[in-house]
């Protein structure tokens, strides 16, 4: 399709079109922040609705970590509501933009990740974002697959085809200029790769966090050169993590990880302040828009509780992940264990090394990734033998007298020592 004036024409819908046309618009509008340009995407869906093509909605991740958390979740759930209405998903897996590192939001340049660690990162990747996607309607591309056969003469005629003058319109590179920050060259490539991708994908729409629009934006333009129909931003929050305070991160320890336990799920879920729950439940309860209202509406007049809105929260979201049945399960868990102060009964077992330090003991066992979190547990005063004495030396040793004692991590982790 091409960006021609017919583009612009108003578009005749009949009753029948025009009711499909107002469903799907009050869904996918429903917890959106910005759709640029508005007027473009009433006209593209009523087109899509009108010659029953569907649109395609790209929206592109970097692995930069192994996990993919909640937060990422947030637009491929939009995604996922335009798969349900017929469209297609398109996912980029952004394997050269990774080795830049995103600059949104940054205020210095990220150390380069290397090919091995990218490919690493990868490789789960799909695994976990095809728990919210429907498979059967995702088409999955890797940035390699366009990049990797890349000229100096293709570089050099994507970069002639913008301005430093609007690459320094964006306003994290803007700000780092002004407080005497480093902006390395390859940053500035960061927003024209991720135009680039539209291209090849020939994408209608791009979900991106509302630190995207820049970056989404320069789509457009490419598009607009190569005579494609340019795509249409359409901008999602940026999911709250569970300090209330910041977005959700993995480098800030304040994420839920798909790959979370569900027992870890539900908990973290519980742990965050009640004035972020709405925010949550609109982004990750997969509420339509009279459910969602109605929680809310329920939580506002003092007809649902707090800990009790909180509760069913964590166990839908568990629920989505792992079945119903845990989720139920998860809960009754988590009230028996904070409630009534009990230990889980399905509490890991692990025979220890009598003499080996507690540190060690459990990151070998694979039941903590790295010692420096167990660390910062025990300095915290948050680990302890349950009905017994807390544990605050790092260089703890265990004797035979721990033999049968249930050690507690945090909040949610008990592990027995046999």
């Amino acid at each position: 399709m091409t960006n021609d004036g017919a583009q612009q024409q108003p578009i005749e819908l009949s009753s029948s079109e025009q009711a499909e046309f107002n469903r799907q618009l009050e869904v996918l509008e429903f917890g959106t922040l910005e759709i640029t340009p508005r007027n473009e995407f009433d006209l593209m869906l009523k087109k899509s609705i009108k010659e029953g093509i569907p649109l395609r909605v790209k929206c592109g991740i970097d692995p930069t970590s192994s996990d993919v958390h909640l937060g990422h979740t947030v637009q491929y759930r939009k995604m996922r509501q335009f798969q349900d209405l017929g469209h297609i998903g398109v996912v980029i897996i952004g394997d050269y933009t990774a080795s830049i590192g995103d600059p949104s939001g940054k205020d210095e340049s990220r150390p380069p990740l290397s090919k091995a660690d990218i490919e690493l990162n990868a490789r789960t990747y799909m695994d976990q974002i095809y728990t919210v996607l429907d498979k059967e309607r995702t088409e999955l591309f890797h940035q390699t697959e366009w990049f990797e056969e890349t000229s100096l003469r293709d570089v050099l005629g994507w970069a002639s085809q913008t301005t430093i003058a609007k690459l320094l319109g964006h306003e994290t590179f803007r700000n780092r200029l002004d407080q005497g920050n480093s902006l390395a060259l390859n940053e500035l490539f960061y927003p024209v790769l991720q135009g680039i991708d539209s291209v090849y994908v020939k994408a209608d729409v791009e979900l991106g966090g509302s630190d995207q629009r820049f970056n989404v934006l320069m789509g457009r333009d490419y598009q607009k050169l190569e005579n494609q129909r340019p795509q249409v931003a359409m901008l999602l929050p940026l999911l709250t993590g569970t300090c209330g305070s910041q977005k959700m991160s993995k480098s800030l320890g304040n994420y839920i990880g798909i790959y979370d336990e569900p027992f870890d799920k539900f908990g973290k879920i519980m742990s965050i302040p009640d004035d972020i729950m709405i925010e949550y439940y609109q982004y990750l309860g997969n509420l339509n828009q009279d459910e969602f209202f109605k929680v809310k509406k329920n939580i506002a007049d003092g007809q649902l509780h707090p800990n009790e809105a909180k509760k069913q929260l964590a166990s839908h979201i568990v629920s989505f992940f792992h079945g119903q049945e845990e989720g139920q399960n998860m809960r009754e868990k988590f009230e028996s264990v904070f409630k009534n102060k009990n230990v889980p009964d399905d509490v890991l077992e692990f025979e220890y090394t009598r003499g080996a330090t507690l540190v060690d003991t459990v990151v070998n066992a694979g039941i903590f990734v790295s010692k420096g979190e167990v660390r910062r547990l025990i300095k915290q005063n948050a680990v302890g033998i349950v009905n017994g004495k807390k544990i605050n030396d790092i260089a703890f040793l265990l004797d035979e007298g721990l033999s049968g004692k249930v050690v507690k991590f945090g909040k949610r982790k008990f592990v027995k020592l046999v």
